[in-house]
Order: structure tokens, then sequence, then C-alpha cells
């Protein structure tokens, strides 16, 4: 069942009230809220496109300050500070935006989208506060996984504090990107870490974070970065698995190059068969997300497996039109469901 927003937002409040005086049980109010959705409005999606515009400009904004033309570098040594005193500068000034943010969540707590738009001065600030101190502490060799981990451990703590699905996000960005530089310097500068190249080894790390959702779910602090933790590794998971299907275990572009594509059929089809069994998990647990996810992946593996094994085989204009008509044969089938479904609710 859809409600309007503030339908659902009287419905949670009178949930939640019931919940705490213990007039029902804490399963019974999650199972309750899952019984609806919010439905979406023109509003809605506009603002959430105004804040993917403005998480895009604050990135650029960020990139074209600090990274290319390096002013933090050039005042720093205008003024003669140290690396140490810039770290402290920028920790402060990320403090005092964690501290606006938290009251700006407390004063405007239905104020999702412009909210999570404001902690992008905190992602960014400590980004920075970060980057000098490691580099004055002499933690900076060269390699980023000790401050990409430090990144992992702070983006954590302040997004649980305020909370924050963005540093929530940035967290886990930071988790996979010092996972993979850790392993890189662990390996001694080879891609194969445990006998594991790149694509295995995010696949595993993929599947380990969007097992951990459930952990997430079952933390009451925790518990509202479910989605986030779920939608964030699913995708890992599903997106190393594909890269999986091409390069197979290979750690050498060049031996991976001199091989028959066929070699690695195993690969291929270990990932056909896993996301067919999401799939249909997806249509009979009636899980969209998981659906709509397996669904694109769907359509980058049949994309990948023509251009390795059929491209110079086939008739084009055949190939594409069959795959026209299948996708627009399966579209029909998804559209009579959604009609029995929708009408069977009416009903």
């Amino acid at each position: 069942m859809k409600l309007d927003k503030k339908e659902a937002s009287t419905i949670d409040n009178a949930l939640r009230f019931w919940e705490e005086s213990h007039k029902i049980s804490p399963e019974l109010a999650k199972e309750l809220r899952n019984s609806y959705e919010v439905r979406s409005s023109n509003v809605d999606t506009i603002a959430w496109y105004a804040f993917i515009s403005a998480v895009s400009c604050g990135l650029l904004a960020f990139g074209a300050l600090v990274l290319d033309e390096k002013w933090i570098e050039l005042l720093r040594k205008k003024w003669e500070f140290s690396e140490a005193t810039v770290g402290i500068g920028f920790t402060l000034l990320a403090g005092v935006f964690v501290y606006l943010a938290r009251r700006r969540k407390l004063k405007y707590p239905t104020s999702q989208i412009s909210n999570e738009s404001y902690t992008i001065t905190i992602a960014l600030s400590v980004a920075v506060a970060i980057a000098y101190w490691t580099r004055s502490l002499g933690l900076f060799n060269g390699h980023y996984a000790q401050p990409l981990l430090i990144a992992t451990l702070v983006y954590g703590i302040i997004a649980a504090f305020l909370p924050s699905q963005l540093l929530w996000a940035s967290m886990l960005l930071a988790l996979v990107g010092g996972w993979a530089v850790q392993t890189y310097q662990w390996s001694g500068g080879s891609f194969r870490f445990a006998g594991m190249n790149y694509p295995l080894s995010i696949t595993l790390l993929g599947l380990v974070i969007w097992g951990a959702s459930w952990v997430v779910d079952k933390i009451k602090w925790l518990s509202s970065f479910e989605r986030v933790t779920y939608t964030f590794g699913l995708v890992v998971f599903l997106f190393a698995a594909w890269m999986l299907s091409i390069f197979g275990n290979y750690d050498d572009f060049s031996r991976w190059s001199a091989i028959k594509q066929g070699t690695l059929w195993y690969w291929s089809v270990g990932f056909t068969l896993v996301l067919g069994a999401l799939t249909a998990y997806a249509f009979q647990s009636k899980n969209d997300l998981l659906r709509d996810v397996c669904l694109v992946f769907f359509l980058a593996n049949i994309y990948t497996r023509y251009f390795e094994y059929f491209w110079d085989r086939t008739n084009k204009g055949i190939f594409f039109a069959v795959l026209a008509l299948s996708f627009w044969l399966v579209g029909r089938k998804a559209e009579q469901w959604r009609n029995n479904e929708k009408a069977y609710r009416e009903s």
C-alpha cells in the first residue's frame, strides 16, 4: 500500500508511540512499517535531482580548488604554516560543520535531502584534515591505505552521530578503496593477494558488506543505515562479480589478452547462475531493489557475453532484434503481473 508522506509520517509516529509504550512488539512494528510505502511525488523527484546536483557541484568545486590549483598548499607555504597546523584548522572546521549539521537535523528532522546536502562540507573538510594529519605524522608513505582506513573510521563515527546517509556511504567507499590499496601493499606491489586478483577480492568484500546490512539492521542506533549498506554492498558485489566473469582470476593483462575468452566460461556461467538465482528470489520475495539491480546487471551480462563470443560470428541486426523482442516480452509480462497485483489489492 502506498501512502502520502504526511499519512506515512502519522502512521510511523503512532507505531513508534505504541512500540515505546510496549503496546506492540518491535517485530510487529517493523512488520507494519514494511506493509506500506511512501508515494513519491514530483516535488520529491526535483529535490532528489537537486541533491545530486549539489553533491556533484560540491565535488567539482573541491577538485577545482584543492586538486587543480592547490590553493591550500599555496597559502600554507606563503604563511609558512606546517602541515599539522592545516590539519588542525580543517579538523576544527569539520567540527563546526558537524555541530551545525546536528543542530539542523534536530530542528528540521524531515528535511532529509537538504540536510544531506549540508553534510557534503563535512565529508570534504574531514578528507582534507586526514590528508594533512597523515602527512604531518608520517603515515602517508606514497600509499593511501592508512589515510583511507582512518577516513573509514572517522566517517563511520560522524555518520552514526548525526546520522547521515551520505557520510555512511562515504565510509563504505573509503573502506573499499582502503582495502584495495592495503592488499596492494601487503602483496608487495602485486595485483594478487591471497591468491585473488582485484575482481575476486572485491567480490568477496562486496558480499561481506551486503551481508553486514543484516547486522546493521539489528543494531538500533545503526538501523537507519541498513538500506544504504544493503544497496552499496549489493552493487559492489555484482559489479566486481561481473568484472570477474570477464577477467577471471588473472592479475596480468598481457597473460589475459593471450588467452581465448572461452576458456573463462565457468566464470561467466557462475555469474549468470548467481544473477538468475537472485532475480528469482527478488521476484518471489517482492524485493524491488534487488530485482532492479539484478536486471541491470543481467542486461550487462547479456551484452558482455555477446561481445565476447558472438560479435564476429552472428548478424548484428538479427541479434539485437531477437534481444529487443525478448525484452519486450519480459516487459509485457511484468506489466501484466503488476496490473494483476494492483487489481488484487484494490479488490
